[in-house]
C-alpha cells in the first residue's frame, strides 16, 4: 500500500482594525499547529497539538495509532501514481502598508446611507503552511494578504444587510482604501435599490428567465461545485448538468493572479487545473489519493492538513461565453436581473439564491427594483442555460475558514422566482 510519513506546521497571524461607527477596535492574535502524520493506503493518521514543539511525541502518539487501526478500506497500493509537491509558494509581501484610519473613517462619512450602519472589518493575514516528508523534502506555502469587508447593517424594513468582500496578495497595486471605497459605493446603490424594491405581483411568481450578475452567478458555481466531490465521482460523473451551451468549468489553483493560488494540497499532493464540467458533461470530480484511486482520477484537492479532509475548488472558473452583456438584457422580454447574491444554498434538488438587489426585465431593459425572496435553480434535469456573457467577474468566499475563488460571466438561466 502507498506510504508516507510527514511533519506539518501551520501559522496564521491576523492584524484586524474594525469600524463601527464611532467604535473603531484592532486585534492582533497568532495561532500555530503542530502536527505528525502516516499515509497508510489512502488513510492518514494525524496527532497535533497547539503552539507545541515535541515532534516525537506527536510521531509516537502517531504510531499506537498505527497499531490498532483496521486498514480494510485503506486499499489504495504503492504502484498508485502519486506525485508530492516539493517547493515554495509565496504570495504578498511581509512588508505592511500603511493604512490610515482616518482615511477609511472620511470614506464612510461620504458613503453614509440613511437607515443602515456601516462596519467596515481591514485584516490583513500571513499564513504559512510547511508539509516536511520523510524523504527530506518540503512543501512550503507562505500567504501575505489583505482582506477587507463593508457590511451595511439595516435597522428595520423589508430591505436586506448588504455584505460585500475582497482580498489581495498584500504590496498589490490598489491601496486598502481604494477596496474600500469600491466595496462601500456598491453595496450603497445595492442597498438604495433594496429599499425601493416594490413585490412583485403573485403571477409573477415560478417558471422565469433569470439573469445572474455578479455575486449571483459566482455563488450559482460554487454551490454546484458542492456536488463536484470524488465521494459523489461514481454518481455524478457522466451527468449531463446544464443544456443549451457549450459549458465548461475548471478549476485553476496555479493562477497567481489570485490569492488563492495553490501549488500543493493539504496532502502534500500536487494541485494542478482540473478540468470539472465540458459540452455541459461532468466529466471529473474534486478528489483526495483515496477518491482519486477509486475514480480512476488524479489527487490534489483536499483541505484539512490536521483534520478531517474536505474536497472543493481552490480557483473555480466558468468559461465566458460570446453574449455581450447587454444583449442578455436586449434578448430578455419579461424576466429579472438578480444583482449580488445575500445568501446561497445546495438543497434536495436545487441551488437557492437569495438577492441582494433584484430588478425586473421587460422588452431588454431593467425596470424597477422589486423584492424576490428567493431564485431556485433545479438540478432535477439539466440546468437550461439561455445565454453566457463575456465578462468575468471574480468572487472569494470561505469553506471552513479555507480562502477560495469563483471566476464566473453574467448568465441567463430558467430559474423559478420565489415572492412569497
Amino acid at each position: 500500500m502507498i506510504r508516507r510519513r510527514d511533519v506539518v506546521s501551520l501559522l496564521r497571524q491576523v492584524d484586524e482594525v474594525r469600524i463601527a461607527g464611532n467604535l473603531v477596535s484592532q486585534a492582533r492574535y497568532q495561532v500555530q499547529l503542530l502536527g505528525a502524520r502516516r499515509l497508510l493506503g489512502g488513510c492518514w493518521f494525524v496527532s497535533a497539538c497547539l503552539n507545541c514543539s515535541d515532534v516525537a511525541k506527536l510521531e509516537a502518539e502517531v504510531e499506537s495509532m498505527v497499531r490498532v487501526a483496521d486498514l480494510e478500506r485503506c486499499d489504495v497500493p504503492e504502484s498508485f501514481e502519486v506525485e508530492f509537491y516539493s517547493g515554495k509558494l509565496t504570495l504578498g509581501s511581509q512588508e505592511e502598508a500603511s493604512s490610515s484610519i482616518d482615511d477609511i473613517l472620511n470614506l464612510l462619512r461620504d458613503y453614509r446611507l440613511p437607515g443602515y450602519e456601516q462596519v467596515v472589518t481591514l485584516r490583513r493575514l500571513r499564513m504559512r503552511r510547511s508539509i516536511k516528508a520523510d524523504d527530506l523534502t518540503e512543501a512550503l506555502e507562505e500567504r501575505n494578504l489583505v482582506e477587507v469587508r463593508v457590511d451595511l447593517k439595516r435597522a428595520e424594513g423589508v430591505s436586506r444587510d448588504i455584505t460585500l468582500s475582497r482580498v489581495a496578495p498584500q504590496g498589490f497595486d490598489e491601496s486598502a482604501e481604494g477596496m474600500v471605497e469600491k466595496l462601500l459605493r456598491l453595496a450603497r446603490e445595492r442597498a438604495k435599490a433594496s429599499s425601493a424594491a416594490k413585490r412583485p405581483s403573485l403571477t409573477e411568481m415560478g417558471r422565469a428567465e433569470v439573469i445572474l450578475l455578479h455575486e449571483a452567478s459566482t455563488s450559482l458555481f460554487h454551490e454546484l461545485s458542492h456536488l463536484l466531490t470524488g465521494f459523489r465521482s461514481r454518481v455524478v460523473l457522466g451527468r449531463r448538468l446544464f443544456e443549451g451551451h457549450d459549458v465548461k468549468i475548471y478549476d485553476s489553483p496555479g493562477d497567481l493572479r489570485k490569492p488563492t493560488a495553490r501549488f500543493f494540497d493539504d496532502e502534500g499532493v500536487i494541485a494542478r487545473r482540473r478540468w470539472l464540467v465540458e459540452g455541459g458533461t461532468i466529466i471529473d470530480a474534486h478528489h483526495s489519493i483515496k477518491t482519486a484511486y477509486w475514480a480512476g482520477s488524479y489527487p490534489g484537492s483536499v483541505y484539512g492538513l490536521l483534520g478531517e479532509a474536505r474536497l472543493i475548488h481552490t480557483s473555480l472558473v466558468f468559461e465566458s461565453g460570446d453574449w455581450k452583456d447587454e444583449e442578455l438584457l436586449e434578448e430578455t422580454k419579461r424576466g429579472f436581473a438578480i444583482d449580488g447574491a445575500a445568501s446561497s444554498s445546495l438543497e434536495e434538488g436545487y441551488v437557492r439564491i437569495v438577492p441582494q438587489s433584484a430588478f425586473r426585465v421587460e422588452r431588454g431593459d431593467l425596470r424597477e427594483s422589486v423584492y424576490i425572496r428567493a431564485v431556485k435553480i433545479p438540478l432535477t434535469k439539466p440546468i437550461r442555460v439561455i445565454g453566457v456573457g463575456r465578462t468575468s467577474y471574480t468572487a472569494f468566499s470561505k469553506e471552513s475558514d479555507e480562502l477560495v475563488s469563483e471566476t464566473s460571466p453574467p448568465i441567463k438561466v430558467e430559474a423559478f422566482v420565489e415572492i412569497v
